[in-house]
C-alpha cells in the first residue's frame, strides 16, 4: 500500500489522493489512507453520539424515506404515492442540509470537530502515540468502511489539523481556526476542551486557515456523508425538528400494512408485537380473535385450535372473558429506553469487541425498547453494552393473563413532545374492532426541554391542552371499547445540575477536564444541548423550567379529572422517573448511579426496572381495574403452548 505523507496535500486531486506522495517540512508521520478513511468515519459517528444521543441507519433506501418522511400522509391517504421520484430525492437531500446546520456558532459541524479531535488527541496519549497512532488504532476498531468521499474530507482537513496540534491549539481552537466553529454573535469561543495554555515556538507562524469555500465543502460533505446525524433525540435545534426518517414510527417492513412486523429491525418486533403472519392484515398482535381461532392464530398470541375433549376452541375457553387487553405507549426516548454506551466514550476503556454491534445500535436509534420498563420482553441481546435485569410494564401484564402474549406497542419516538405527537401517532396500529388497550401517554420532558435559555420554545399550558386533547379525540377513534388511557406527568429535573455537574463526562475522565457543566455550558453556546432549562448553571432558569413543567402536569390532572370518553376511561399518574429517584436517595444511593452517563438525563437499565415496578404498584393500588384480572388458566396456557411462539 502506498504510504503518504502530509503537508502541502492540498494540491493533490482527491481522487488521486491514494497515489500522492507529499512532502511534509518538520515531523514526518506516515498513515495508511484506506485506514484512515475508515477512521475518520468512526470519529465522525463517534462524535455524533457523544454530542449528546443518535438516530438511525445511513443506508436506508430513498424507498424507505418514502414511508419515512411521509407517516402523516400515509395515514391519512393510504391511496398517496410520489410520482416524481426526482423531486422525493431533492426532497430528502434538501431537508437533510437544512436540518444538518442547526444550532449557532457552527453547529453539528462545530460539535462533531471538538469531539473528533479531543477523542483522537486522548487516545493517540494513552498509547504514547502521535495523533495518527490514535487514529489508527480506532481505525482497527471499526467495523465497517468508507468509501472515496472520506477521501475528500481527509484531502481538505487533515493537513490544517495536524499543523494546528503541533502549534499547540486544543481542539476547539483548532474547529475555530480553520472556520468549522463561528463566534455569530461575538460572545466568544465556546469551549468544551480547557483552552491550550502554550505554544509550539518552534512553528512562530500560526498554521493556515481554511477558505471559505473549504469550510463549506466539508459541512456539505458530513450533511451527504451522515444523513442520519440529524436525527439526535431530544436536540431539536441541531436538527429541524422530525423531519425524515425521524418520523420512521411504522415498521420498515410490513407486507400486509397491518402495522406489525415480522422482524425486529426498522421499527419492527423490538417495538411492536410481531406479525405471526404477514401476508394476511386480518392477522397481527391485539386483533379481537376471529371464530374462536379454531383455525388460525389471529392475533399472534400462540393460542389456537380446539379442544377435542370439551369441544371448545382454545382461545374461548383460556381466553374468554379474561379481560385480555394490550399495551401501547406514547411518550419519548424515556420510553424507547435511551443508551449510548458510556465506553464508547471512555479512550482506557476502548477495545475492538465493543464496536461490533455498532451498525445495530444506530439503526435501533440507540434505543433499547425490547428491555426497557414499557415494553421490554428479554434481558439485553447485547451485555457487553447494556445488561441488568429487564422488568417491564407488558411482561406483568402477561405474567397476569398469558392471553395478552405479544400485544404491545411502543410508539415512543426520541424528541417527541405534545406537538409532533399529533402526527406520528396516527401511525398507531391499532383498530376499534380490536382488544382493549391501556394506553400511556407518556412526554414527560420536551415541551420543556429547548436548546434556547428561555421560554420562548416551551409548550404553553393552552396548547398543551389543545394538544392532549386533539390526541384523546384521535385515540377515542381507534381503541377499542373498555380501553384505558393513562396520562402520564413531566418530570422534575431541577435535581441534574447540582446531581452532575460537578461530575466528571466520560469524554473527560481520562484527563479530569471535562465535567457535566462543562458539557451543559458548550451545550447551551452553540444551542445545541437536550434541555437548556434544566441543564444550566442560572437557578432562575431551572426554577422557571420546573414551574412549566407544574403548569403542564396540572393541565393533564384537570383532563383527568373532567374529561370523559366512550372508549376509555382517563387517570393521572405523577411521573415515575422522580419518585424513583427519591426513593433511591431515601435509601442511602445517590442520583447520578441512575442516571445515563452519557447524555446525564436519561434513567438507565437499573433506573428502568425500579419505573416498571413503581409504574405496576401505583396502577394496580389506584385503579386495579385497568389491569382487568388474573387469568386463573395461565398454566394450562403454558403447559399446552409453551413460549407461546415467543417474542
Amino acid at each position: 500500500m502506498r504510504r503518504v505523507y502530509f503537508k502541502n496535500c492540498k494540491t493533490c486531486l482527491p481522487a488521486l489522493l491514494d497515489k500522492c506522495v507529499c512532502n511534509r517540512q518538520s515531523e514526518l508521520q506516515v498513515l495508511e489512507m484506506r485506514k484512515l478513511r475508515r477512521t475518520i468515519f468512526f470519529l465522525c459517528v463517534f462524535s455524533v453520539l457523544c454530542a449528546v444521543e443518535s438516530r438511525t441507519k445511513k443506508s436506508l433506501s430513498l424507498v424507505e424515506k418514502l414511508r419515512t418522511n411521509r407517516v402523516v400522509e400515509l395515514v391519512d391517504n393510504p391511496g398517496h404515492k410520489f410520482t416524481k421520484f426526482t423531486e422525493l430525492k431533492t426532497e430528502i437531500k434538501d431537508q437533510n442540509q437544512h436540518n444538518f446546520k442547526r444550532g449557532i456558532n457552527g453547529g453539528f459541524p462545530c460539535a462533531a470537530c471538538s469531539v473528533l479531535l479531543g477523542m483522537s488527541e486522548q487516545l493517540a496519549d494513552i498509547n504514547n502515540g502521535t495523533l495518527f497512532s490514535g487514529l489508527d488504532l480506532l481505525c482497527s476498531y471499526l467495523p465497517t468502511e468508507l468509501g472515496s468521499q472520506c477521501s475528500i474530507l481527509l484531502h481538505v482537513f487533515g493537513p490544517s489539523v495536524i499543523d494546528y496540534f503541533n502549534y499547540g491549539s486544543s481542539p476547539d481552537e483548532i474547529c475555530y481556526a480553520v472556520g468549522l466553529c463561528v463566534d455569530e454573535h461575538k460572545t466568544g469561543m465556546c469551549h468544551l476542551f480547557p483552552p491550550a495554555t502554550q505554544r509550539n515556538k518552534g512553528l512562530n507562524v500560526e498554521p493556515k486557515k481554511l477558505s471559505q469555500e473549504e469550510v463549506q465543502n466539508i459541512s456539505n460533505l458530513l450533511a451527504k456523508m451522515f444523513p442520519w446525524i440529524c436525527w439526535i433525540p431530544g436536540v431539536k435545534q441541531i436538527c429541524e425538528a422530525f423531519d425524515n426518517a425521524f418520523h420512521r414510527v411504522l415498521p420498515g417492513l410490513d407486507v400486509d400494512g397491518d402495522g406489525h412486523s415480522p422482524i425486529e429491525g426498522l421499527r419492527g418486533s423490538i417495538w411492536r408485537g410481531k406479525d405471526c403472519h404477514d401476508g394476511n392484515p386480518e392477522i397481527h398482535p391485539g386483533r379481537r380473535p376471529y371464530e374462536g381461532d379454531i383455525l388460525t392464530d389471529s392475533n399472534c398470541n400462540g393460542i389456537s385450535g380446539v379442544n377435542l375433549t370439551s369441544g371448545l376452541a382454545y382461545e374461548e375457553e383460556l381466553c374468554g372473558g379474561s379481560g385480555a387487553k394490550g399495551i401501547v405507549y406514547i411518550g419519548d426516548s424515556v420510553g424507547g429506553h435511551f443508551h449510548v454506551p458510556p465506553q464508547w466514550f471512555s479512550p482506557m476503556e476502548m477495545d475492538t469487541e465493543m464496536f461490533t454491534n455498532l451498525t445495530d445500535v444506530i439503526s435501533n436509534e440507540a434505543d433499547w425498547p425490547d428491555i426497557g420498563f414499557a415494553t421490554g420482553f428479554r434481558n439485553s441481546t447485547m451485555p457487553s453494552l447494556i445488561s441488568g435485569v429487564t422488568d417491564s410494564i407488558y411482561l406483568r401484564l402477561r405474567e397476569r393473563n398469558r392471553c395478552n402474549h405479544r400485544d404491545y406497542h411502543n410508539l415512543a419516538r426520541n424528541g417527541a413532545n405534545s406537538n409532533d405527537t399529533l402526527f406520528y401517532m396516527k401511525a398507531m396500529g391499532r383498530k376499534p374492532r380490536d382488544l382493549p388497550a391501556i394506553m400511556f401517554y407518556s412526554l414527560i420532558g420536551n415541551d420543556v426541554c429547548t436548546g434556547s435559555q428561555t421560554l420562548d420554545d416551551m409548550t404553553t399550558p393552552d396548547v398543551f391542552y389543545k394538544n392532549t386533547m386533539t390526541a384523546l379525540n384521535f385515540f377515542e377513534s381507534r381503541l377499542g371499547p373498555e380501553s384505558h388511557v393513562i396520562l402520564v406527568g413531566l418530570i422534575d429535573a431541577g435535581f441534574l445540575w447540582d446531581s452532575m455537574a460537578n461530575r466528571y463526562h466520560p469524554l473527560g475522565k481520562y484527563k479530569k477536564n471535562i465535567k457535566y457543566k462543562d458539557m451543559y455550558n458548550w451545550f447551551n453556546c452553540m444551542e445545541i444541548g437536550p434541555c437548556a432549562g434544566w441543564m444550566n448553571s442560572n437557578a432562575t432558569l431551572r426554577a422557571i423550567t420546573s414551574k412549566r413543567a407544574l403548569q403542564l402536569n396540572t393541565v393533564l390532572k384537570s383532563i383527568a379529572e373532567k374529561e370523559k370518553f366512550d372508549k376509555f376511561d382517563i387517570h393521572y399518574i405523577e411521573n415515575p422517573f422522580k419518585e424513583v429517584l427519591d426513593a433511591w436517595v431515601a435509601s442511602g444511593h445517590e442520583i447520578f448511579e441512575l442516571i445515563e452517563p452519557v447524555d446525564s438525563l436519561h434513567p438507565t437499565q437499573a433506573a428502568q426496572a425500579l419505573i416498571a415496578e413503581h409504574f405496576w404498584n401505583q396502577v394496580e393500588e389506584r385503579i386495579p381495574h385497568v389491569l382487568g384480572p388474573v387469568n386463573p388458566n395461565n398454566h394450562i396456557i403454558k403447559q399446552l403452548f409453551g413460549d407461546q411462539g415467543g417474542h
